[in-house]
């Protein structure tokens, strides 16, 4: 999602989910994937690849953005063949471009980089593109999209250890 370059929001606690979370956060990745425009039948398919299983939620690290108890955003990791890639980031529609975004990124770096891995690959909606690149995330080629033949999605890389150490924080 987009986000600006301000301070992170007041208030904002990241925190691991929770298995009994499942619902609620495909329901926010699916009001968060509509803020684009998307048409519902588009949607509609994205559902299941958007649905986030209670069994996902402890098999890899997952954790959500709040504030006073009202989830923001979360994201999530998946393992791939050379390391890691970020399996979800997505923000609450009405908390675009407050911070909620950059901080879930920077989280996910810090994680990313704590559990040894020295680079986060993101397979991104197209939408999304300008906030990866604006968070420091190197074009990494594109890949076809499985909802719909014939879409290449972006494909970006952030080096953990370099990002944290650009945003002034240590692994």
């Amino acid at each position: 999602m987009p986000d600006s370059d301000e301070a992170e929001p007041s208030g904002l606690v990241i925190r691991a989910a929770r298995a009994d979370e499942a619902a609620a956060l495909t329901d926010l990745a699916m009001r968060s994937k509509a803020y684009w425009g998307y048409e519902a039948d588009f949607l509609a398919r994205c559902r299941a690849a958007l649905e986030v299983k209670t069994a996902a939620l402890s098999a890899q690290p997952r954790f959500v953005a709040e504030r006073r108890g009202r989830r923001l955003g979360f994201y999530g990791f998946e393992p791939l063949p050379d390391g890691v890639g970020l399996d979800y980031l997505f923000v609450e529609p009405d908390c675009v471009g407050q911070g909620v975004g950059r901080a879930l990124w920077r989280h996910a770096l810090a994680v990313a980089a704590r559990l040894g891995h020295p680079t986060l690959t993101v397979v991104a909606d197209p939408n999304a593109a300008g906030f990866y690149r604006r968070m420091g995330a190197e074009p990494a080629g594109g890949q076809e999209s499985e909802l719909e033949p014939g879409r290449i999605l972006p494909v970006f890389r952030a080096a953990t250890t370099v990002a944290l150490a650009a945003a002034g924080q240590s692994v």
